[in-house]
């Protein structure tokens, strides 16, 4: 894998951010055990949960509303 400018820069950025893509995966665990059984859908902070009709549970950044200023 010697010999690319490529390789040596996807390499870096790999290593710099392995710490932050572990702590997503970790917040996506604890997210998904709080969204309740029976909710199809659930937003909250931010953060929009979705629940297949096979039951996976997959979340996307919500839209903010006008009008309403984050705190």
């Amino acid at each position: 894998m010697s010999g690319s400018n490529a390789r040596a820069e996807f390499a870096n950025l790999y290593r710099l951010t392995r710490a932050t893509a572990l702590d997503r995966d970790r917040a996506k665990a604890e997210l998904k055990a709080l969204v309740p059984e029976d909710a199809k859908e659930a937003s909250e902070h931010g953060v929009r949960a979705k629940r297949s009709r096979s039951g996976a549970i997959s979340f996307e950044l919500a839209e903010t509303e006008i009008g309403h200023a984050a705190l």
